[in-house]
């Protein structure tokens, strides 16, 4: 039966997350600010979950109601059968996020759609949820905007850019969804190299090798909705499916032969933790300490994808010094005939100082951060 479901994905990303979900078979795809909705067989929100790179969660919506006052707020979500989708034992959490006259804060909001949910699983099953912020069974996520709530469950049951992969960090690490999108508007094929220079954590790296061998990135994590009470069952059928099928994918590409993703920085700590990131997403990269601006030409010529530092990385007084850095650092790439490079900047000094003009330019948002990628052909 075909329904309507809603992904999100970091701002910026969302001509990308329509792109894939188009790639899934999903029909009806309406990209917004921050998502997509889309139409489809409950198979291709399960797919999406597991096989989306740019997307954060994969939403069923419940119902929308208004919403301009905490009575309305309880009203509407004391309307939803919530005992028939929490099974005794299961925990809960609600998210909050948006806003509606008189609802501004997002904690109020969530206590009152939490106690709604607790007051109608008591009223018909005699015992109460308890609430899990941290691992619930079952996430609530709410919307505020326009006056009304738009409630849903989210099917993975947390953020999809938390891959698992991250167990060593460096300051301001990319989140994996945005890194995932740079990659995406990169325009790279996955069959020829790719470099990414100043790696930090490595994340860029390890999604562009994800891409490459076509390993579905979510494929090795359980979905919160394999517990739920009305799709247990039939989600587990599923999902087992797809992912025997991803799996076989990611088997035929790599009889194919993979294309050696590089992962350098001179900063000895970053390189620690891209070696150990990479080794938790069990891809394969080059990692080694270098200068970015002693970076060196690809065999056969290449895709660069860089996060290059911005002011907030450094102390005050260091605007020159980074300006400078991305002067020396478009002097080395002008040098790499035949490469190709994204470079994603939070930088307003970083496009006049680098010195060499793009053939396209992507707004992007990293958390609440605006962004810009810039694209190259050299």
């Amino acid at each position: 039966m075909f329904r309507s479901w809603y992904a999100t994905c970091p701002r910026g990303a969302e001509p990308v997350l329509a792109g894939e979900l188009e790639g899934l078979g999903a029909k009806g795809i309406r990209a917004g600010q921050g998502g997509a909705r889309f139409t489809g067989a409950r198979e291709v929100a399960l797919r999406a979950c597991l096989d989306l790179r740019t997307a954060l969660r994969v939403l069923e919506p419940l119902a929308d109601f208004p919403a301009t006052s905490a009575e309305e707020l309880y009203s509407g979500a004391e309307k939803v059968a919530w005992n028939e989708l929490i099974a005794p034992g299961q925990t809960i959490a609600v998210s909050a996020s948006g806003r509606a006259p008189g609802l501004t804060h997002t904690h109020f909001v969530e206590l009152k759609i939490k106690d709604a949910i607790v007051d109608v699983v008591r009223g018909r099953t005699g015992s109460r949820p308890d609430v899990d912020p941290g691992a619930p069974d079952i996430l609530i996520v709410a919307h505020l905007s326009r006056g009304k709530c738009s409630l849903s469950l989210d099917l993975a049951g947390d953020l999809l850019s938390n891959r698992g992969y991250r167990v060593r960090t460096v300051e301001a690490p990319l989140r994996e969804a945005l890194a995932a999108a740079v990659v995406l508007l990169s325009g790279w094929n996955g069959r020829v190299p790719a470099h990414d220079p100043v790696c930090g954590s490595g994340t860029l790296a390890i999604e562009a090798a994800l891409f490459a061998a076509a390993r579905a990135p979510n494929e090795r994590r359980t979905l919160a909705c394999e517990r739920w009470p009305r799709t247990a069952a039939q989600d587990a059928e599923t999902l087992g499916r797809l992912r025997a099928e991803l799996r076989d994918r990611a088997t035929r590409r790599a009889a194919e032969g993979l294309p050696p993703v590089l992962a350098s920085d001179r900063d000895p700590d970053a390189v620690a933790a891209t070696k150990a990131n990479a080794r938790a997403a069990k891809v394969e990269l080059e990692v080694f300490q270098a200068d970015a601006r002693e970076v060196k030409p690809l065999s056969p010529p290449g895709q660069l994808l860089l996060n290059v530092p911005y002011g907030e990385r450094l102390s005050a007084g260091g605007r020159k010094q980074l300006k400078t850095f991305y002067h020396q650092l478009g002097t080395a790439i002008r040098a790499l005939e035949g490469h190709r490079a994204a470079i994603l900047s939070a930088s307003d000094d970083f496009e006049s100082a680098f010195g060499i003009r793009p053939r396209a330019r992507h707004r992007l948002w990293n958390g609440p951060l605006p962004s810009t990628l810039h694209l190259y052909e050299l």
